[in-house]
């Protein structure tokens, strides 16, 4: 049974995201109407009879029978599973204290400060992810459709390619062949690894260590994470809460992971008996989650008696200073954005450009010479070692081919009968050579030392 509500708790909790509204406006309106001296279970049947989503009204449907089974109404809400831990801390105090009306406003109030916390950090993503989608939407249309196209051109120019068009057009070969299959399941990997890295409860620590690194980003997280401890912290000692108590709860509220660790920290050694300075001093990085001012103005708070106050002002000056933060992120994200494109439109310019820079280099000065030159050297004698290789010459003797002019000044003669086949002499323009035997486009030639390879027969001509 214990594990069956830990299961409903955790699904609640899921779901809750998407009634964020409905929660805050549940907590709002039962402070109004308790306040004016309604009893709690009408009072939850009237909200609940309004709310719009039906997770909602069964949700209020739970906590009244919840409440007439005796059970009190922080009891019934930790059971729904909703509410984070230091919302349930001050209406559990409010209702021990006979000041739950007042509580529950301020619970309403954080929920509501917390809503606006997360939303600063989904606001200043939006501009990066937006660029960084299309970008990837723009990039697999380009690789989907134009470089299968590309691969046939360059194929066909028997030329050799610069490495990073080779791979660019393996690449293109590839997408032209089992695009279909590998596109979708390339999207459906991104999706899996954005999920396992940013939501999945057991690895999303790594997405938080991620974004607590990245430039700008980090910045708007440390003073977002300031505010909410401010406020929660200052809010929660403000209502009574022993500091440990309201310390236990602020790790539950808390995203970054260092923060987590801090509260953690601060728990266990004020928990001990030691003061702020002395659990700030112990902790390792102290600085890069609480600066010195900060650390100073707590202090100071604590001795004088005015830690709730303190922390309260840091939360406003934080959150100010947050907001302002959301405003310029997308010009400090700008360069690097920029940066990140550039790169991939470069390389994809520079993979298509030089080839053809090449060719048509080539053949200018090809046509240069042809001009100003006189015609090439007779052909080339082919030296034989043995009687075996000689009459293989003289069979062949009327089978020759003539080198055309290439880009390159020569052709490249391969193992196999196919641009894939390993390259393994050259052959100059304008050179003839006896031809053996023709194999799907390709003539085998001997070359001088006896040896036999392959040349396209798009850049060679047969002699009569």
């Amino acid at each position: 049974m214990v594990e069956k509500t830990k299961k409903t708790k955790k699904l609640r909790l899921i779901l809750a995201v998407g009634i964020s509204q409905d929660i805050d406006y549940f907590t709002e309106n039962l402070s109004m109407l308790v306040a004016s001296g309604m009893p709690i279970i009408n009072a939850i049947q009237a909200i609940g009879s309004e709310m719009k989503t039906r997770l909602m009204r069964k949700i209020a449907d739970e906590i009244v029978e919840d409440i007439l089974a005796g059970s009190p109404l922080w009891v019934a809400l930790e059971n729904t599973g909703i509410m984070p831990i230091h919302t349930i801390s001050l209406i559990r105090l409010g209702e021990e204290s006979g000041k739950l009306a007042e509580n529950l406003k301020i619970a309403a109030f954080e929920q509501e400060k917390d809503r606006i916390f997360k939303s600063k950090i989904r606001s200043a993503m939006m501009y990066p992810v937006f660029v960084l989608t299309l970008t990837l939407i723009i990039g697999i249309g380009v690789a989907w459709f134009i470089l299968p196209r590309l691969a046939v051109v360059f194929s066909q120019m028997y030329i050799e390619l610069p490495f990073i068009t080779d791979i660019l057009i393996r690449f293109g070969s590839f997408l032209g062949k089992y695009g279909q299959y590998a596109i979708p399941a390339f999207i459906v990997f991104l999706f899996f690894l954005i999920y396992f890295v940013f939501y999945f409860s057991k690895t999303k620590v790594i997405g938080q260590i991620i974004l607590f690194s990245a430039p700008g980003v980090s910045r708007l997280i440390r003073e977002v994470e300031l505010a909410r401890f401010g406020y929660l912290l200052g809010t929660l000692l403000k209502a009574g809460l022993p500091v440990v108590n309201a310390l236990n709860s602020l790790e539950s509220a808390t995203v970054s992971p260092h923060y987590r660790k801090l509260c953690n920290h601060l728990t266990r050694s004020i928990g001990e008996g030691n003061s702020f300075q002395s659990s700030f001093a112990n902790f390792p990085g102290i600085k890069r989650v609480l600066p010195g001012p900060v650390q100073q103005m707590i202090i100071a708070g604590e001795k004088s008696g005015n830690l709730a106050e303190t922390l309260l002002k840091i939360g406003e000056s934080y959150e100010a200073k947050s907001e302002s933060t959301t405003k310029n992120l997308s010009v400090i994200l700008e360069p690097v954005l920029l940066v990140i494109v550039w790169l991939g439109v470069v390389a994809v310019a520079l993979a298509v450009i030089l080839p053809i820079y090449s060719l048509i280099g080539g053949l200018n000065s090809s046509g240069g010479n042809n001009k100003n030159q006189s015609p090439a050297p007779s052909p080339a004698q082919i030296e034989v070692a043995d009687v075996e290789k000689t009459e293989t010459a003289l069979e062949n003797k009327d089978k020759k081919i003539e080198i055309l002019p290439t880009g390159k000044g020569s052709l490249n003669v391969r193992e196999t009968p196919s641009l894939d086949g390993k390259i393994i002499s050259k052959a100059k323009a304008k050179e003839n050579y006896v031809y053996k035997t023709i194999k799907n486009d390709w003539y085998e030639i001997i070359l001088a030392d006896g040896k036999t390879g392959w040349v396209a027969a798009g850049s060679v001509e047969e002699l009569k």
